[in-house]
């Protein structure tokens, strides 16, 4: 199974993207987002919950965060 990482899958465009990749795709679903003024998590709190999608808060510069987070999921 492959994994895809959504940047920015909190925001309305993004979150909007992660709802259709959640149903159609047979791939694991990371979500990173920031959570600045667009983003809001509860567009993907459903599938947060249900297990669909691992959240991550982080910013896409944060090289640590990817190499130690991220790319380990």
């Amino acid at each position: 199974m492959s994994t895809w990482l959504i940047t920015g899958g909190a925001g309305f465009i993004g979150s909007n993207f992660v709802w259709v990749a959640a149903r159609r795709a047979s791939a694991k679903l990371v979500v990173l987002d920031s959570l600045t003024y667009a983003g809001n998590i509860a567009n993907i709190a459903e599938l947060m919950d249900s297990g669909a999608v691992v959240f991550v808060h982080g910013d896409i510069r944060d090289a640590e965060l990817l190499t130690t987070f991220v790319c380990r999921i």
